[in-house]
């Protein structure tokens, strides 16, 4: 087995997840990611858990999208029992055709959004954790070869994240005592708020992997001003270019 794919799954489940022993664990990935998942389950056995799997399956999901009547979505009840006695989830991206659900009707994708969101909901009381497999076609969406791409990824996950942590910290103590962030950012974004009583998050690994933001939130009704974003964003199979905010 790759050592780098190894590292991986040890960085998700001592880092990210702090898995225990009889831990009920939940890994929902795609095929393109086998070797992950078996990482994963040998790092699980070492650590007394117990893991299930579910393939996350894109060419289903569209065909199933595009025979459905919209009416007939409904909360998948035994899914979300089993999401209910779950103590860990690992949601594990890089799948074949990042556009391969671009065609269902966007009704029938926030049909599916609705019925699901109990389920969402409930994974959120769980230590989640979200992250990726470096594929060919994740390369190919990025412009890079495999191998290099390969290398993008392990070099963001496979770090020192106590040292890491520790280096974010110096922008949370900045942050957590401000009262308004100003952004200014080429000729179109120029936006500010108000973030006094907010707390500043160090995101050095507990949710993300890769992980490396400090992030906080405004205070509602204080944002003010403009802000384009110029790199795409791919949701429900689409790619969003070019959004922009005015506040």
């Amino acid at each position: 087995m790759d050592t780098r794919v190894r590292r991986h799954a040890e960085v998700l489940v001592d880092q990210c997840a702090d898995v225990r022993r009889g831990d009920m664990v939940t890994i929902r990935a795609s095929r393109q990611a086998e070797a992950l998942v078996v990482a994963l389950y040998e790092a699980l056995g070492q650590r007394g858990a117990r893991p299930s799997l579910s393939w996350s399956l894109p060419r289903a999901t569209r065909a199933y999208a595009r025979a459905m009547d919209e009416a007939d979505y409904t909360t998948k009840d035994h899914e979300l029992a089993a999401m209910e006695e779950t103590d860990v989830v690992f949601l594990i991206g890089g799948g074949p055709n990042a556009f391969e659900t671009s065609d269902v009707p966007p009704e029938m994708s926030q049909a599916g959004s609705r019925a699901h969101k109990p389920i969402s909901e409930q994974r959120l009381d769980t230590r989640w954790v979200i992250t990726t497999h470096p594929t060919a076609a994740g390369a190919q969406r990025a412009g890079m070869s495999t191998a290099t791409y390969e290398e993008f990824v392990y070099d963001a996950v496979n770090k020192d994240w106590a040292a890491q942590s520790e280096f974010q910290s110096q922008l949370v103590e900045i942050l957590d005592p401000a009262e308004t962030v100003h952004i200014v950012s080429g000729d179109t974004t120029d936006i500010t708020m108000r973030v006094d009583g907010m707390r500043a998050c160090n995101d050095d690994g507990d949710h993300n992997m890769p992980a490396g933001e400090v992030f906080t939130a405004p205070v509602p009704d204080s944002v003010a001003g403009e802000v384009y974003f110029d790199k795409p964003l791919m949701r429900q199979g689409n790619e969003i270019r070019g959004a922009a905010l005015t506040f």
